[in-house]
């Protein structure tokens, strides 16, 4: 399952509406995604549609294809950060996705439906309105765009923060739409590639950028039908000694949308045993210990210098590349003082990498190639635009968001002569 540790949303404020004629961002401030492990458990990017533009923002979600927002009629949708809502009949670049086709119509609209691993669902019907992107260069560039307009939320998007949702599988929406990427891809003739560099409280997204010739990076390749980001696992090792059968790790995927990591009782247990029998604490490891906010949660009192101390972990990949887990990606801060395990028991065969193994690389997923590369990359200072993305060219989602530090005052007038 997928256990996006969401908190419920604060009041409602001033919907975001940004007046026309703003300053185009650039890809770096356009690409920065927001939301950390320990209180939220996921990361969102700010998505600006219709006009006038209007930011809502998305949980990024590499497990399914769907992106959706709340609809102004929905009746059953929850008080998320910002309350904003989208109103069809106020964008005068909407448009009705019709029923050809489709295999569900309200009130003549395509309908749709959608349920997930951890027990939410959404329905509501699909509609057609720009985009907005952040993109290097004088003018900004839009795209339009097929997603869907929530008339229902239930369990965690009726609760959480972010407004809505952002699918970027390979099935793209499964037939109920189309797809942020492949809407981008289609307007602007941009390679079918995106990028997430993910921290542990910020990151970036980069949408349609370009591989350059001399990265060369270690690919993975992506297995099975269109759908999940499914890879070949062909050893785990815990502190140095392999764990597991090949059976183990059957279905493995890579997913933006799972908070921590998932292994297979065997592997997991094998985690949990060293990280409960080795630490480096002359009192032992039970001295430390301390409860966490659920009951599968190992936690210890600690410092974030106490991390080097425990052991390293790593995954060897389909095409022989070696994902390690350092402390720093297997366990997180869950309060002050408090650092607890990442790493869950699947109950079945298959591995989870999520956030929280992602983090610290640019993780480029080459949809169409069907690989996927994780390159070491340092995510905090590409999120606040002090460093570059390791692709070349691309897209910021992010398109009418504010700048990320404040525009410089103009220069004083040059006195009189």
């Amino acid at each position: 399952h997928t256990p996006l540790k969401f908190v419920a949303a604060a009041e409602a404020h001033d919907p975001r509406v940004h007046p026309g004629g703003r300053r185009q961002l650039s890809l770096k401030a356009g690409w920065r995604l927001n939301g950390n492990l320990q209180t939220l458990g996921y990361f969102a990017a700010e998505m600006c549609v219709g006009n006038p533009p209007r930011s809502f923002s998305l949980i990024v979600d590499t497990g399914s294809g769907m992106t959706a927002l709340p609809c102004a009629d929905c009746t059953h949708c929850g008080h998320h950060s910002a309350g904003t809502r989208f109103d069809a009949s106020a964008s005068p670049t909407s448009s009705v996705v019709g029923c050809s086709g489709c295999g569900s119509c309200d009130r003549g609209s395509c309908g749709y439906s959608v349920s997930y691993t951890e027990g939410s669902s959404i329905r509501g019907r699909l509609v057609r309105d720009e985009v907005h992107y952040a993109v290097d260069g004088a003018s900004g560039r839009t795209a339009p765009t097929v997603f869907g307009c929530q008339t229902y939320e239930s369990g965690l998007f009726h609760s959480q923060q972010a407004d809505g949702i952002a699918g970027f599988s390979r099935a793209g929406s499964g037939g109920q739409g189309g797809s942020l990427l492949r809407d981008l891809c289609a307007a602007t003739g941009a390679p079918a590639i995106f990028s997430l560099c993910l921290s542990s409280d910020s990151g970036a997204l980069v949408m349609g950028g370009a591989v350059p010739p001399s990265l060369r990076p270690a690919w993975v390749p992506t297995l099975g039908r269109p759908g999940d980001y499914t890879v070949q696992v062909l050893e785990f090792r815990v502190g140095g000694h392999t764990v597991g059968s090949p059976s183990d790790f059957s279905h493995s995927i890579v997913d933006s949308g799972t908070t921590f990591i998932y292994l297979p009782p065997t592997p997991y247990a094998a985690v949990r045993r060293l990280f409960q029998q080795s630490c480096p604490w002359p009192a032992g490891c039970a001295s430390r210990s301390v409860k966490g906010h659920y009951p599968d949660d190992f936690c210890y009192t600690m410092e974030e210098a106490d991390l080097g101390g425990f052991a390293n972990h790593s995954i060897r990949l389909g095409g022989g590349f070696e994902l390690p887990l350092t402390p720093r990606q297997y366990i997180y801060k869950d309060r002050p003082g408090v650092w607890c395990l990442g790493v869950f028991d699947n109950g079945h065969a298959g591995l989870v990498i999520g956030a929280a193994a992602m983090r610290g690389h640019e993780v480029v997923f080459d949809v169409d190639g069907r690989r996927i590369a994780f390159l070491p990359h340092n995510c905090d200072a590409m999120a606040a635009a002090k460093a570059p993305s390791l692709l070349t060219g691309g897209y910021g989602l992010a398109g009418c968001s504010k700048p990320l530090t404040p525009e410089p005052p103009p220069p004083p007038p040059s006195p009189p002569p």
